[in-house]
């Protein structure tokens, strides 16, 4: 979309969360060894009752069957850790072992449900036309399916996955954020290729010089008039409708997990699109209660381009709630803005009226 010149917001500086950080180490998985010792010498069975709790709730993909497994005793939990393969210490040539004992009937536990693992990600959900992997993470396990998109337009608009970094990272730590009703699906960068480009005007296409948000099968064109338009440089909506492995991954994405609200991040300056031509009314509302709670221009400010190919006019015409959203500046993420907005997303009610 367009670039205007506008006011910088002041916003206290958040570093970018590095890719090594955004998994959980594989350390963090088992207690270390002195700490282990103490506790087997003073009560194994608490012990090993203690790391059945841990495994059942980390978040880690390694320990699934962990995770789904009914543990009953202790002598059930040694026989998991033993199928699971455990990590290794740091410092130790073999991997850790727990005790076996045999619990009186008193101090037997009672297997309860395991819980669905907060975290999972990065999951692989695609390639580029570069062979990079789409990286979605997912948050919660509630009905309602939601998700934010950012880096559509890769390095150039780089801030917009710079922004998904520091959600994810928020949501790391404040998981009390995600109500018990949603999961929440986060893609970092639609686009990278583009953002291993360049963060100029040159990262905004995929490999193929096509523009990722005119690629979709909804007023789909491969050329559009300019005027009014983004022109830095040539870019295309592909040889036809959804042509590109990144358009159709997500697609593919969308339908499969019955997606019904969607954030589409970009930047600059404009303001939020709901979408559909003309669009929807589940639109215009996800639209007006962001607007409630950001600074971001509702209605949208209008440069008299033609938009084609749109990833949120096409989410409309599968029933689902889209909106664009512009971030303020080619620079800044907005994250307090747009912890905002994230709140308003996650509680939005199509069945309820905004406040």
């Amino acid at each position: 979309m367009l670039e205007l010149e506008s006011r910088k917001e002041c916003h206290l500086p958040v570093s970018m969360l590095k890719r090594e950080y955004m998994t959980i180490s594989r350390s963090t998985q088992i207690v270390a060894p002195d700490t282990i010792q103490h506790r087997l010498m003073q009560n194994a069975v608490r012990a090993l009752l203690a790391m059945a709790i841990t495994l059942s709730v980390l978040p880690i993909s390694g320990c699934s069957s962990i995770q789904s497994a009914s543990l009953s005793s202790p002598t059930a939990l040694s026989a998991q850790l033993e199928q699971n393969s455990h990590p290794k210490i740091a410092g130790e040539s073999t991997p850790l072992h727990l005790p076996v004992e045999t619990p009186t009937p008193a101090s037997s536990p009672t297997a309860a449900p395991t819980p669905s693992p907060f975290l999972r990600g990065p999951i692989a959900i695609g390639t580029s036309v570069a062979g990079r992997d789409l990286e979605v993470f997912q948050f919660g396990s509630g009905d309602s399916q939601r998700m934010i998109v950012a880096g559509i337009h890769g390095g150039y608009e780089g801030n917009t996955i710079r922004l998904a970094d520091e959600l994810i990272q928020v949501l790391t730590v404040k998981p009390d954020l995600i109500p018990t009703t949603v999961t929440l699906y986060i893609l970092r960068s639609l686009n990278p290729d583009g953002e291993a480009r360049s963060d100029s005007y040159k990262g905004r296409a995929n490999e193929n010089l096509v523009d990722l948000n005119r690629n979709w099968p909804a007023f789909w064109q491969s050329t559009w008039p300019l005027e009014g338009c983004w022109t830095y440089t040539y870019v295309s909506g592909g040889s036809h409708p959804a042509s590109e492995p990144e358009t159709r991954a997500l697609m593919n994405f969308l339908l499969t997990y019955r997606i019904e609200a969607l954030i589409s991040y970009h930047s600059a300056v404009l303001g939020i699109f709901p979408g559909g031509q003309p669009p929807d009314p589940a639109s215009i509302n996800l639209a007006e209660a962001i607007s409630k709670v950001s600074d971001y221009s509702y209605p949208p400010i209008e440069t008299g381009c033609q938009y084609t190919g749109q990833l949120i006019d096409w989410a409309s015409l599968q029933g689902i709630a889209a909106v664009d959203i512009e971030l303020t500046n080619h620079e800044d993420t907005d994250l307090w803005q747009n912890l905002k907005v994230l709140e308003a997303f996650l509680a939005w009610d199509l069945t309820q009226p905004n406040p």
